[in-house]
């Protein structure tokens, strides 16, 4: 398989054998993933950098190469997934809602009577597994109309929103609310239909900002019929965040989290201790995790030290240790595995967390998705 973002090597395929295969289930959702084609985006816009990690790493990946990508990572396992765009401040959201609609379509195509083109191995899954397949989300800018909301919802195979506070127009950074890239006036629509939005927290302190915590809660208390999704387990990528930020919202069984781009063991295990295995939804945050590396911790600071030519990696490791990393993706799949086992779980709650829940809710959706 030719790829542009990584080779298969001998020590990912023992990683995955070792690792990762023994209970990995035969299918898995992917429940937060970025895809997007190049002309997606306005070279000729000067767009707003987030600083030195991610940069570089990965830029544009299609559907189908991530269909391929999966198709060798996850051997002999059928892989579905939730993805959107790339939220970049000189993104063209309409053309990049367009093309992952039109390509998901054919879930939808029974129900909305749009004619798309399909694989005879969709054909078959469509047969075979009833509603199901993959879907997408819409990115969506705060300045949008309801009425313009409205209408990027109405896509085929669209079944709710990934705001992002990036696309704030004349987004400078800094701290911002929530409010200011999710607006009340598109919740309340959101709210009205029953989608789904996948929320990236705002300001530095991620989770563990009281601020961040209040507006979610208000968040669930105005409009509880959101099907609201926490991204990156509220950007807990280091254990105080997660010490500080998940018992606020423990209680409130509505409310779900992804745990992609998550590698510390600590703040899987405290996932599961606060929220249970029922809301937690396996996702990779692809294609940045085509990294080969590991993480370590300082603190609230983590340390990507990887093998890859990245203008950012300084941290480097003799090259004998370099050679022995894996893809990022592995060991964040590595990291909940374990995790999830060494805390007594078994098979059931791995098949929830790695697709059952992913493909409950968004069937729950899709149901709804037949009114909008």
């Amino acid at each position: 398989m030719s790829h542009p973002y990584f080779e298969y090597t001998d020590v990912d395929r023992a990683f995955f054998e070792e690792r990762i295969d023994p209970w990995l289930p035969e299918r898995i959702f992917d429940a937060h993933r970025h895809v997007r084609l190049p002309e997606h985006v306005d070279e000729s816009q000067e767009r707003f950098k987030r600083g030195t990690f991610p940069e570089g790493i990965a830029g544009p990946e299609s559907i189908e190469e991530a269909r391929e990508a999966y198709a060798v990572l996850f051997p002999d396992r059928e892989v579905e997934m939730l993805a959107f765009g790339s939220p970049q401040s000189n993104c063209d959201c309409e053309a990049s809602n367009a093309y992952v609609s039109e390509t998901f379509a054919w879930n939808d195509d029974a129900r909305t009577g749009v004619s798309v083109p399909r694989t005879e191995r969709e054909d078959e899954h469509v047969r075979s597994k009833g509603r199901g397949g993959s879907v997408g989300l819409a990115l969506s800018r705060p300045d949008w109309s309801v009425e313009k909301l409205a209408e990027e919802l109405r896509r085929p195979a669209i079944i709710g929103v990934k705001p992002y506070e990036r696309l704030i127009p004349d987004f400078q950074g800094g701290d911002v609310s929530i409010f200011e890239f999710l607006p009340h006036e598109h919740l309340e629509l959101l709210h009205e239909l029953g989608a789904w939005v996948t929320l990236h927290l705002p300001r530095k302190e991620r989770l563990a900002d009281r601020a961040n915590i209040e507006e979610i809660i208000e968040i669930r208390a105005r409009y509880p019929e959101v099907k609201l999704v926490i991204a990156h387990l509220g950007r807990s990528y280091a254990g105080r965040y997660a010490r500080e930020g998940f018992p606020p919202l423990a209680d409130d069984e509505g409310l779900l989290f992804d745990n992609s781009a998550v590698l510390n063991p600590a703040v899987h295990a405290l996932a599961l201790d606060r929220f249970g295995p029922e809301r937690i939804m396996w996702a990779s945050d692809q294609p940045v995790f085509y990294m080969r590396g590991r993480r370590r911790w300082e603190g609230d600071r983590y340390i990507n030290l990887t093998s890859g030519d990245y203008e950012w990696n300084t941290d480097r490791q003799p090259p004998e240790v370099e050679a022995t990393y894996t893809l990022s993706l592995y060991e964040a799949i590595a990291a909940c595995l374990d995790t999830i086992l060494a805390l007594g779980f078994g098979d059931d709650e791995i098949s929830a967390i790695f697709h059952g829940n992913a493909r409950r809710q968004i069937d729950e959706v899709l149901a709804r998705k037949e009114r909008w």
